[in-house]
């Protein structure tokens, strides 16, 4: 009996490693990028380029945010917010279950070996059993061994082991993508707050001159000087400031609720950068002249793309096998008698060697559709990864031509500004001198005003735009 057990541990150690011999999953290959080698900007097409390693041979250090966004005060509100916020607590959340999820299906490749012990005790009565008097029947049994385990000969477990292990990968890239989303949209929200508490600080500035205005035409309207034309124009100037000054105060109460929800804690108006219009995101690094296309690769959603069009491919692969003979196996061995003090003796040796065979010969169609649809899937999935891609290019150019028009734009807004400024200068003094009337000076007043806003405009654009091509470059 012994040999015969060691026989039957030694088949099922064969069988096991036997196990996986095939996979009918088609090879996966990483598709071609369906964009152009290199961007477009202002001046054309930047030139094809190998810089891809340099912009991100910082890629995995999860800090490098920091030399991007160097205020501190703005490095402390994104600390905060990979803290606190809770759209990115659930993307942490959703890997921990992927990465539970996985480990359960890596765990169906071995066999599962259990250690059992019973005991029975029954009471036989004579109706049942023929006897003269009724007895006690006791057995009792100690056992290792496997249950049901599948011996994977054409890699279904395999591939839904690799497609599990696939999804996963996906679901640690989702969350660098929360992570760079999360991180853009508080310096975003930083940036905007700024640029309210500038417009809000223009607008009171420009209401305290406009109501000293108005007091002086007041009195020349009490002395005859002027009419009252004048007057009201200078109160309608006045009060419109005012407006705006209520505007903007709610503008900037909104945007730093906006922060607040962000970063999951109070944002102290104080806190905020000073002089940030003048270098609106001073860590950005400059974009390199011969910025290849294939930066795309790194982008954290083409990655999640490229995982789930990985387990789309393995799927494949089991819905294949499923055509094939599965195999499983159930074995043990142990010890079994009658007494329980003779549970251990010599000759109480006891084993299990059963082998099962399934071999499916009708199931309606079920397997194919099951192969089609796994194959559809896949299909979808490159569609996925090839749209990911084409959007990322996108963002990409789009950034790359809002940055150089920026620059542009800021420099010729700074010459209306000062043009604007020396306008109502000169309308000022003319309106002193008497030489003109009060209409020029609230011509004047009024460009001057929007030049200002329109400046804010701009450098909160600007700020949002190096961002945003950060982001879709995803270097930090």
């Amino acid at each position: 009996m012994q040999l015969k057990m060691k026989y039957g541990v030694m088949a099922t150690v064969m069988l096991t490693l036997l196990g996986g011999c095939a996979n009918l999953a088609p090879d996966y290959q990483q598709p071609m990028a369906p964009v152009p080698a290199g961007f477009v900007n202002a001046d054309g097409y930047i030139n094809k380029g190998s810089d891809k390693e340099a912009l991100h041979a910082n890629t995995h250090d999860v800090n490098q945010w920091k030399q991007v966004f160097v205020d501190p005060q703005l490095q402390a509100a994104i600390v905060q917010s990979l803290e606190n916020n809770r759209d990115w607590r659930i993307a942490m959340l959703n890997v921990s279950k992927a990465r539970a999820q996985y480990q359960l299906s890596d765990a169906e490749r071995w066999p599962s070996v259990d250690a059992k012990g019973s005991g029975t005790n029954q009471r036989i009565p004579t109706t049942s059993s023929g006897a003269a008097d009724s007895y006690i029947a006791r057995s009792y049994g100690a056992n290792v061994g496997i249950t049901s385990f599948e011996l994977d000969f054409f890699g279904r477990v395999k591939n839904l082991n690799e497609a599990a292990l696939s999804q996963y990968m996906a679901t640690t890239e989702a969350q660098r993508s929360a992570r760079l989303s999360l991180i853009a949209n508080v310096a975003n929200g930083w940036y905007s707050l700024a640029a309210e508490q500038e417009r809000l600080k223009v607008a009171e500035a420009t209401l305290e001159s406009r109501q000293a205005s108005f007091t002086l035409i007041e009195r020349r309207f009490a002395v005859g000087v002027i009419g009252e034309l004048d007057l009201r124009e200078a109160q309608t100037l006045k009060e419109s400031a005012a407006v705006d000054v209520a505007r903007f105060k709610s503008q900037m109460q909104q945007a730093r609720n906006a922060l607040q929800l962000l970063v999951g804690a109070p944002v102290e108006v104080a806190s905020l950068p000073a002089g940030w219009q003048e270098q609106s995101v001073p860590g950005v690094p400059s974009i390199p002249a011969n910025l290849a296309s294939s930066v795309l690769l790194q982008r954290p959603d083409v990655l999640q793309a490229e995982q789930q069009l990985r387990a789309a491919n393995a799927n494949i692969g089991a819905a294949r096998a499923a055509f094939f003979p599965s195999i499983t196996l159930t074995a043990n061995a142990g010890t079994a008698s009658a007494e329980l003090g003779n549970l251990f003796k010599a000759g109480s040796g006891a084993w299990l060697f059963m082998p099962q065979i399934n071999l499916p010969i009708f199931d309606g169609g079920r397997n194919q559709a099951n192969l089609d649809v796994a194959k559809v899937e896949r299909d979808l999935a490159l569609a996925n990864y090839e749209k990911a891609i084409q959007s990322g290019f996108r963002e990409v150019a789009d950034g790359l031509v809002q940055i150089d028009g920026d620059s542009a734009q800021l420099q010729a807004q700074a010459r209306v500004l000062k043009s604007s400024q020396q306008a109502l200068t000169i309308a000022e003094a003319r309106f002193q001198k008497g030489v003109s009337g009060f209409l020029e000076v609230l011509i004047a007043k009024r460009s001057y005003y929007a030049a200002q806003l329109v400046m804010i405009n701009l450098q909160q654009q600007q700020a949002a735009n190096q961002i945003g091509l950060y982001k879709a470059l995803a270097l930090y």
